[in-house]
């Protein structure tokens, strides 16, 4: 098959999609050499590290929405392409797989600004053009069918953990050594309950100075951001909590794999990657009670209420360096790869390009 990518997010944008289009591509290219892949890249997007046997072509037109809905097509027309392969935005004609990411700002338009929920506005509407969607879970696929009835039932095709995470890590230079501590991951915006997270740190037993609460992520493509609680100040400033910001993948794989504790309390996902990032590694985990985590890491994680204070810092307290089985991490780690990711949605690909077409009207 001759496939164009959307890889729009190729070289730079937000991490959550880059880090997606990325390990796609590059598991298909790996797992189906005879497939011909090209991808779309940003006309000053960078292009010495595709995959081996992978071509590029160039796009013009921003943002990403547009590139897709106008400029694939002619992309993909003269490729002669069999299919384009997009992310969250369907091109206005030509046969497309359409991976939708979530579209949690149908359900909670409070947590996105105006300016964002304009522009996500089309997804839905533009995915009548698609072929077929796919959705990185049953729970996110569930949510598409509920607000898109009249759109094809999404393949649902799951997620890996990011290569990177997988070397042994790099020790962060704010972190003393032989130290326990917790620590969350995510966007700092208010979907990720960062001030639930720092409300409950501040009533567990575990969290203190000495073994503090580290905060891992920025705000770049963040949405409404996160406010930090007035009674949680005092632990920023005696270092119970620590804002690290964003860090190297070396050093996220170092915090998740010697942490006596991963907090995950998003208020709602689509996949929620550091959730599974943290239970492929080993560390105790504690998630919040939403479809997204039962579905992925509910078998490892303790659930608690997303805005139950109380019930989250006696969590804290109660999983603190209790690691789960490693049979389970492992059968985690087996579960969301990315190659099964890529054969997901090649076959779905297959399955569109060997369909008969019908026939032109005369």
């Amino acid at each position: 098959m001759r496939i164009l990518c959307d890889a729009f997010w190729w070289d730079r944008g937000p991490g959550a999609n880059r880090t997606v289009q990325r390990e796609l591509i590059a598991a298909w290219a790996e797992a189906f050499p005879e497939d011909r892949l090209v991808l779309a890249l940003r006309l000053d997007a960078a292009a010495d590290d595709l995959p081996a046997g992978v071509e590029a072509v160039r796009t013009r037109l921003w943002p990403h929405a547009a590139a897709n809905r106008w400029e694939l097509p002619r992309l993909a027309a003269r490729l002669g392409a069999d299919l384009a392969l997009c992310h969250n935005y369907a091109p206005a004609s030509g046969a497309s797989l359409v991976f939708i990411h979530d579209v949690m700002f149908e359900d909670h338009p409070e947590w996105f600004s105006a300016a964002e929920r304009r522009y996500f506005a089309p997804m839905l509407p533009w995915a009548r053009r698609a072929s077929a969607i796919a959705a990185s879970t049953s729970t996110e696929a569930a949510r598409i069918a509920r607000l898109a009835p009249h759109l094809p039932p999404a393949v649902v095709t799951g997620l890996g953990v990011p290569a990177a995470l997988a070397a042994p890590g790099t020790r962060p230079a704010a972190v003393p050594e032989g130290q326990r501590y917790a620590v969350v991951v995510g966007r700092l915006n208010v979907r990720k309950n960062l001030g639930t997270a720092m409300l409950a740190a501040a009533r567990a037993a575990r969290i203190g100075p000495a073994s503090p609460l580290y905060v891992v992520g920025g705000t770049a493509h963040s949405g409404i951001g996160a406010e930090i609680p007035e009674a949680a100040r005092p632990l920023l400033e005696d270092g119970s909590i620590v804002l690290l910001g964003h860090v190297p993948d070396a050093e996220l794989a170092w915090l998740y794999a010697n942490a006596a504790l991963v907090l995950a309390l998003s208020l709602d996902e689509g996949f929620d990657m550091p959730s599974v990032e943290a239970a492929s590694m080993g560390p105790p985990l504690v998630a919040s009670d939403i479809p997204v985590h039962r579905e992925m890491v509910g078998g490892i994680a303790a659930l608690v209420p997303p805005l139950d204070v109380a019930r989250i810092a006696e969590a804290i307290d109660a999983t603190w360096d209790r690691r789960p089985p490693s049979a389970a991490s492992r059968a985690i780690a087996e579960r969301c790869t990315w190659e099964a990711a890529a054969r997901s949605l090649r076959a779905a690909a297959a399955e569109l390009v060997s369909a008969p077409r019908p026939a032109l009207p005369r």
